[in-house]
């Protein structure tokens, strides 16, 4: 886990975006060029860039120009694209003396060096004016809780770096009183209850060093519930030895999580998921028609079911599945709390659930049921691996530590799915495994559970 998170801070996206330019100002430059001298074909001058992006990006990142808790001013910025440029041109020209003539075009090479910086510069600033519009749900929604005083330095050092927050809350503590008159930060009850009702993905704590002790406890709360907490200390003059923080301007960041920060590693998931969801509508469309002809003739009602159910952190999301149950399900299921087999109420199970429409018993057993929610991984509301997407109902009856299992997004298949699926009645077992799915998560292991999820598929092993 700490090692899958060593990049939690690191700007992938502007990381791609300077590539990308470099890579147009190449091209520029070729055409510009090529009205003004004879050129071979454009590829054949390609190793520039080959040679010049990589080290063009490594002195950038070197200045910690691709961290997000960097201040972006625009003079570093043109100092740092500037001297990036420089270092990078100087290999290249010591290179041209090392290799053929027809390998490199002087005209070609000095046009590429000037446009290269107008375009990063123009690109660079174009990136920064957008990412100070903070919105969207990509933004992340965050509980401050501080003093005052803190707490203007704290929006003041966040609008100059890349992190994209919205505070949806702020709860300042009285720093007139002293820490033995000041018992509480703010009253657990009230802080467990935003964590429930409102959509947190984080939580700062902008403090003094004399409430760090106090500070623990709503660490606590918040990491049973799979919510990242992070600590921005005014330290004063104290000084850390042997320990690796991040800076938010002058003010040091601790960050207490349970979940992968690491933002490639969550790139390349998503990735996966847009291949995976555009691969698994393509191949399962052939499925589509009969099964909707199937449904129909079965019984009367929709063919796809759409049920609220609760995302990452909260979130609330139409989950859609092919119909398997007849449309008075929801009423009957009221009556029917005696006969479930997980006894402690959190889901329902039941062997033989005479709601279950003939044809739906058959797409159940056959996972066929759930093709549609390749839909919801194209979305973005689920992922091909992850928890399992629990209801409304369920989790307003959640403990503190069940709300573990909804810090990520939920996924069409995971560890409880590979691992005995409706045969697990204990639903703690659930909650196991979902949270070491979560404290063990990697690219490698979703890409495990997608091959084991295939094969149990086909054995038809745990479904019903």
């Amino acid at each position: 886990m700490h090692n899958s998170n060593k990049l939690a801070f690191f700007d992938l996206f502007h990381l791609i975006t300077d590539a990308l330019a470099l890579i147009l100002a190449y091209y520029i430059a070729y055409i510009v060029s090529s009205d003004l001298t004879v050129l071979n074909g454009v590829g054949d001058y390609s190793w520039i860039i080959i040679i010049y992006i990589p080290i063009w990006i490594f002195v950038m990142a070197a200045n910690g120009m691709y961290n997000v808790t960097t201040f972006t001013y625009y003079d570093r910025i043109f100092k740092n694209s500037l001297g990036a440029s420089l270092f990078s041109s100087s290999i290249i020209v010591a290179l041209m003396y090392a290799i053929k003539e027809n390998m490199y075009n002087k005209i070609l090479f000095f046009n590429f060096f000037l446009i290269a910086i107008i375009v990063m510069l123009i690109e660079k600033y174009l990136v920064l004016y957008v990412f100070k519009i903070k919105t969207g749900e990509s933004t992340k929604q965050v509980l401050v809780i501080g003093a005052n005083s803190m707490y203007e330095q704290f929006k003041y050092y966040i609008n100059k770096t890349n992190i994209k927050v919205n505070v949806a809350r702020f709860i300042g503590i009285d720093e007139s009183k002293s820490l033995n008159q000041c018992a509480v930060l703010v009253h657990k009850e009230t802080f467990k209850d935003i964590l429930l009702n409102e959509v947190i993905d984080e939580i700062y704590f902008t403090l003094p060093i004399k409430y760090f002790k106090e500070i623990q406890e709503y660490v606590l709360i918040a990491e049973e519930m799979g919510i990242t907490s992070r600590v921005i200390l005014d330290l004063v003059e104290i000084k850390f030895s042997r320990v690796n923080v991040a800076s938010l301007g002058t003010l040091p960041m601790i960050t207490f999580h349970s979940v992968s920060l690491n933002k490639f590693q969550l790139f390349i998931k998503r990735v996966i998921d847009i291949i995976g969801a555009i691969v698994g509508l393509a191949i399962s469309s052939v499925f589509w028609i009969g099964e909707a002809i199937a449904i129909k003739i079965d019984s009367p009602g929709p063919i796809i079911f759409a049920q609220n159910r609760v995302g990452m952190n909260g979130r609330i999301f139409k989950l859609y599945k092919f119909r398997s149950m007849y449309i008075d399900a929801e009423e009957k299921r009221k009556d029917m709390d005696a006969q479930n087999e997980n006894k402690d109420g959190f889901m329902f199970k039941m062997k033989d659930d005479p709601r279950v429409t003939p044809v739906g018993k058959f797409i159940r057993k056959t996972s066929i049921d759930e093709l549609p929610q390749f839909i919801n991984v194209l979305k973005g509301d689920m992922s091909l691996v992850g928890t399992r997407p629990p209801t409304v109902e369920e989790v307003k009856r959640y403990k503190n530590y069940h709300r573990r299992r909804i810090s990520i997004k939920p996924g069409i298949t995971g560890m409880w799915q590979v691992s005995g699926r409706s045969a697990i009645k204990d639903f703690d077992e659930v909650v196991h495994l979902d949270t070491k799915y979560i404290d063990e998560w990697s690219v490698g292991l979703d890409i495990k559970i997608m091959i084991k999820t295939i094969l149990v598929v086909f054995a038809k092993r745990g479904a019903s």
